[in-house]
């Protein structure tokens, strides 16, 4: 019994990295819960129980931190904006011209604020979040009293339930992330034995499972490279000690795919069949592939000042459409115009953004509806349909966006439902406002400084191959070992390469040669990345043995030299766009 619960653990812990996703998803809900409830118990109206609720799930929504010290610091930090953009909302409720003026220069600095990080970008939404508030309940001057009272008890709720309820510690959580990574690589290690002994079924699990264990190591590095000074006596070492893990298991994992292919005689290869000799003639052959069109750069300017002005103007085409379609109902177009926006970097994200929007409202609208009228008349099942959505938003993983808008969906029938305003005809007009506010957003995103897709694929693959570039020179010569090479920045250069071409990549994309040529390209930067990280982690091994006598070659002095910290890489020197990308000068193999 005990095995299986370990199992269980275990699984859950590789689903859900951390249990990131499973402790907001609780603090949103006993946050959500004790708000209700002590609001209840003080007997205030509908729109300060709907305020209070509101801003507890915005609480858990824009504590977007991985450590716990940095999310108080922006749940202190979110308090007063909430306060002073509700505080604006109300104040400005009588004179509707200067409402939408401040909204949307509200809007303007909330999206300009992502240039300062995390918390710019956190604090942004709390700011969006309280002025939506102010419009969605239609808060008058004389209820910011009540409305304020509501909020101190909705982020009161926050801190008891983020700290007391649910509390985590910057060690707890990378226990448990060590934990994840650890699955996954039994898991990418089991999926590698049983390819090579089922004689070549199961390449694609493989290759799923190392995606995986991949994805695990990246979280687990990003958690330790923002890390608090004292969480670990090396942070380095651990750094080198899971780069090192998980170059190997994709080196065992590729060689296997290879063995596997070789013994059936198959053709077909995987990303990583490429051979090392021709990946660079390949990949300057089908760059231009990526070079851009008509569209041009958008020079000088900073992405976060661009994509203010985008989604300033894509938010006033929203309000002047939005009061065509419904005088009243008029934010929810806004709302999706600001969304689209969130992580897009180029035209194609948003145009994807919004098509996985409107996918999710039109899938949520008739199961908001049925939830509704199965709580029909039992306001409790209603609340406990609305915790369950709410649960379901945090716990969705971050790349099924259709499905946290779904479950947003669902959850807003709920409050409707509550609230005894719930029809057919507002679900209608709410996936109207939807399929208006993404055709605003994209319509902004292609005409105001614009940014093509492939401008952007373009930067980030000469990026890539300027620390591919580096990389490779700062390999051991001669068998002389040198220090092993950091390959993070090569992960998140690789990993912002792949995020650039899914647009281009989208079945949807109606010129197939143009998408066969992005993956070809794809696979030879993968192909290429995946031999510069075992490069690295080799040069890591030669530099560990050559410190050691061969005397010392022993099984004990092997055990004593594992349970000491390793020491950290000393790069050959600092490659240019790790300090400064936007001046990274280009490879001598791009032209």
């Amino acid at each position: 019994m005990a095995a299986k619960t370990a199992s269980l653990r275990d699984r859950v812990a590789a689903a859900d990295p951390g249990l990131l996703r499973l402790t907001a998803g609780l603090r949103a809900v006993l946050g959500l819960t004790l708000t209700l409830a002590a609001l209840t118990v003080r007997d205030q109206p509908s729109v300060v129980l709907l305020a209070g609720g509101f801003t507890a799930v915005v609480t858990s929504l824009a504590s977007s931190d991985l450590h716990p010290r940095n999310q108080f610091l922006t749940l202190l930090a979110g308090a007063p904006v909430t306060l002073a953009a509700l505080t604006a909302g109300g104040l400005l409720a009588p004179f509707p011209f200067a409402s939408h003026l401040a909204f949307l220069l509200l809007i303007f600095t909330a999206v300009y604020a992502r240039r300062f990080g995390r918390r710019g970008l956190d604090l942004g939404i709390f700011a969006f979040m309280a002025y939506f508030l102010s419009q969605f309940a239609r808060i008058q001057p004389h209820q910011l009293p009540q409305l304020t009272g509501a909020l101190a008890v909705a982020f009161a709720a926050a801190a008891v339930t983020r700290f007391c309820l649910v509390p985590t510690t910057s060690y707890g959580i990378l226990r448990r992330l060590r934990a994840a990574f650890n699955r996954r690589l039994r898991d990418a290690q089991q999926a590698t034995s049983d390819l090579l002994a089922d004689g070549g079924a199961g390449v694609r699990r493989v290759e799923r499972r190392l995606d995986r264990l991949h994805t695990s190591a990246l979280l687990l590095q990003e958690f330790l490279d923002e890390a608090p000074v004292g969480l670990l006596r090396d942070t380095a070492a651990e750094l080198e000690r899971t780069a090192r893990a998980d170059a190997t298991a994709q080196r065992l994992g590729v060689l296997a795919i290879r063995a596997a292919e070789d013994s059936t005689g198959s053709s077909a290869g995987t990303m990583r069949e490429a051979k090392t000799a021709d990946l660079t003639d390949r990949t300057e052959r089908d760059r231009v592939a990526l070079r851009p069109g008509a569209a041009q750069p958008s020079g000088p300017w900073r992405h976060t000042t661009r994509q203010a002005f985008q989604v300033t103007a894509a938010a006033a085409l929203a309000v002047l459409g939005g009061h065509l379609l419904s005088p009243h109902l008029w934010y929810w177009a806004v709302a999706t115009a600001w969304v689209v926006f969130i992580n897009a970097e180029h035209t194609g994200d948003v145009l994807l953004q919004s098509g996985r929007r409107l996918i999710g409202t039109v899938a949520g609208v008739p199961f908001g509806y049925g939830l509704a009228a199965l709580a029909d008349g039992h306001t409790t099942l209603a609340l406990a349909f609305l915790l369950a959505c709410v649960f379901g938003m945090f716990c969705t993983p971050s790349g099924s966006y259709w499905a946290v808008t779904f479950f947003i969906t669902g959850s807003l029938s709920m409050v409707l439902a509550v609230l005894h305003t719930l029809s057919p005809q507002l679900l209608a007009l709410r996936v109207q406002e939807t399929v208006l506010g993404a055709g605003c957003g994209i319509l902004a995103a292609a005409l105001v400084v614009p940014t093509a897709v492939r401008t952007v694929a373009e930067m980030r693959l000469r990026e890539l191959l300027s620390l591919l570039d580096h990389l490779v020179r700062c390999a051991p010569q001669a068998g002389v070992p040198k220090p092993a090479l950091d390959a993070r920045d090569l992960d998140q250069a690789l990993e912002a390469f792949r995020t650039a071409c899914r647009p281009l990549l989208h079945p949807l994309n109606p010129r197939r040669a143009e998408r066969a040529r992005v993956r070809r390209v794809l696979e030879c930067v993968e192909a290429t990345s995946f031999h510069a990280r075992s490069l690295a982690t080799e040069t890591g091994r030669a530099r560990d043995a050559a410190a050691w006598p061969a005397s010392q070659h022993s099984s004990t002095a092997r055990q004593d030299r594992t349970n000491q910290a390793i020491l950290p890489p000393q790069p050959c020197a600092p490659c240019p766009c790790t300090a400064r990308p936007d001046s990274c000068p280009a490879p001598t193999n791009v032209p």
